[in-house]
Parts: C-alpha cells; sequence; structure tokens
C-alpha cells in the first residue's frame, strides 16, 4: 500500500468551536449513527482535543498567492480518538466527504493521530468498531494493515445488522515515520 501525498489544496487543524456545526453535519452526512452534543464538547477537552483532527480543502492551496475573490475552506473529513487502557488509541470517529475519498485524506489524517499519540500518549496500538455490514470501512482498514480481532453483536443497537467488528493494528515504525 503506497499513500499518495496530502493535496496542497487539504490543511489539517485542530478543531475549534466554529468548526463543531461543520463537525457534527460531516457525522450525521458519513456515519450511520448519531453522536450527542457531548461527544463534541469532551472533543473539545483534553485528552481528546489533541486526538481530534479535522481536514478542510481549500478551493486554492494555502500555498498559492491569495486570489481576489478568496473562498473560505470547507470541512472534508475529521478524525476524533480517545485513549483506552493498555496503551491503545481508540477511534471514536473517522470520516470523509465521498467526493474527496481518492486523495488519500483519511489515511493521512489516521497517521498524523497515530504518529501523535504514540509520541504524546505511548500508545502501542489502534483500534476501531466497524459496522459488520460496512464492507468498505472493513477493506479500508485491512488495506492498512488492521486485523479484526472480534465481532460485538449489539453494538449499533439501531442498525440491522447490529454488530460491529473490532479492528485493531499494533503501531509500527513505519507508522511512526510516515
Amino acid at each position: 500500500f503506497t499513500l499518495p501525498p496530502l493535496p496542497r489544496n487539504v490543511e489539517f487543524v485542530p478543531l475549534t468551536k466554529d468548526l463543531i456545526p461543520s463537525f457534527k453535519r460531516l457525522n450525521s452526512l458519513t456515519l450511520p449513527v448519531p453522536y450527542p452534543t457531548s461527544f463534541y464538547s469532551e472533543s473539545m477537552t483534553e485528552p481528546h482535543h489533541s486526538l481530534t483532527i479535522m481536514a478542510l480543502w481549500h478551493p486554492t492551496p494555502p500555498s498559492d498567492p491569495p486570489s481576489v475573490e478568496t473562498e473560505k475552506p470547507h470541512l472534508v473529513g475529521a478524525i476524533r480518538c480517545r485513549l483506552l487502557p493498555s496503551s491503545i488509541l481508540y477511534i471514536s470517529t473517522l470520516c470523509l466527504l465521498a467526493p474527496y475519498r481518492s486523495h488519500g485524506i483519511a489515511t493521512h489524517l489516521l497517521q498524523t493521530i497515530t504518529a501523535r499519540a504514540a509520541e504524546e500518549h505511548k500508545v502501542k496500538s489502534v483500534a476501531a468498531h466497524v459496522w459488520e455490514a460496512n464492507e468498505d470501512g472493513l477493506e479500508w482498514y485491512d488495506k492498512r494493515g488492521f486485523e479484526v480481532t472480534g465481532k460485538e453483536e449489539g453494538y449499533y443497537s439501531k442498525l440491522k445488522p447490529n454488530g460491529a467488528m473490532l479492528v485493531q493494528k499494533a503501531i509500527s515504525v513505519s507508522d511512526l515515520l510516515a
């Protein structure tokens, strides 16, 4: 698996209060379950805030000279994680709008947050739950070295089927060098 360079139009930024409405909308558009208001307010507190990254798409790459009419960048992707016991970085949400899925943005989000968490929190592995019917999601994690380590029936109580696959990956040197 070869990761393409991040497009020049993409900028990774921390979550700000101004971005919370866009983050809520992004999650509601791309994920099958709603997240409560507490999820977003908790995202602004440590250690969650340092484990949350927003991907902004600029109509004109930020390094280009500004044009007369500069459009504001828009949120196209995000990752939000939390720390679990046993030095595990848990991916609470990882989402990207469909038109931007061929640019490697989600993988760059994952690698950026993994390297940060390994350095700042000494995590040793990364884990996530993936809805059992989300074949694209399971394949995405598989291509990035994650293994299915279990299945939890009833994890998604409002979805049919309601199970989640637990995927996990040990952090390697290549994850830290990316």
